[in-house]
């Protein structure tokens, strides 16, 4: 396979065929399905170079209706298998949504809160915008220009791709770790900063006064869980070993 490969995720025939024939004049080969089941059986099989996701679609190839929850629950999904970033943080698997759903700006928030990359509007054309200049944009800042330069096996995905448990914003004030989105002040996203870079260098475990002198925290106990006690990550995305250390969950 010499060309991008896209996956289609589109509820409506006439539009995966209007979406088919726009990559196929880019040069792109593409796999369409219209339902969840479908997606996730595909991102198990298949090797794709970036998604174009309708968040309106059938949960099942027989369902009866599409629905929103079922696109939402393939991106977080999808995000979790593919949570790898760039070295200018972008995923190295782009996402972007193709929508025209009426919840639109809901919905818009939501897909970016759990990984999408971009969102153009439906019907395609309209609104200013152009499918194929977003396309080629993730795909330059995925470092993807060139399908050479795309993670085709797992030995290059584990060469080239750095490995991390959890998506997150570059300033880690947003993060998302088993589907869950946590949202942290300017001091816990650096602690939750520092508490990454160790688990991926595979020494998770950090002890906590070390880390709170490293992000400039003035709590005279320096204790972590006063920085963290109450906020939802802990115990869920923020470990305790009872004795000073802390470290990261395990995805």
């Amino acid at each position: 396979m010499n060309n991008h490969r896209a996956l289609i995720v589109e509820d409506e025939r006439d539009m995966a065929a209007e979406i088919g024939d726009l990559l196929g004049s880019m040069g792109y080969d593409h796999v369409a399905i219209d339902n969840l089941a479908d997606g996730r059986r595909l991102l198990d099989e298949g090797e794709f170079c970036f998604v174009l996701l309708d968040l309106q679609i059938k949960a099942e190839k027989f369902s009866i209706r599409p629905r929103v929850e079922a696109g939402m629950t393939f991106l977080r999904e999808l995000r979790q298998k593919h949570p790898r970033r760039g070295e200018n943080d972008m995923h190295l698997l782009p996402v972007i949504v193709v929508s025209g759903h009426a919840k639109e700006h809901e919905d818009i928030v939501r897909a970016f809160q759990a990984g999408a990359n971009d969102f153009v509007r439906k019907p395609l054309g309209q609104f200013g915008q152009d499918l194929s200049a977003k396309i080629e944009a993730c795909l330059d800042r995925s470092g993807r220009h060139s399908h050479a330069a795309c993670c085709t096996n797992s030995d290059d995905l584990e060469a080239t791709c750095p490995v991390t448990n959890i998506t997150h914003s570059p300033d880690y004030r947003e993060v998302w770790f088993r589907g869950d989105l946590f949202m942290f002040g300017e001091l816990q996203a650096k602690v939750i900063r520092h508490l990454h870079e160790a688990w991926k260098s595979g020494s998770p475990w950090v002890a906590g006064k070390a880390i709170l002198r490293r992000v400039g925290s003035d709590d005279v106990a320096a204790k972590l869980a006063n920085l963290f006690r109450r906020h939802p990550a802990w115990q869920r995305l923020l470990l305790s070993n009872g004795r000073g250390l802390y470290r990261l969950a395990d995805a």
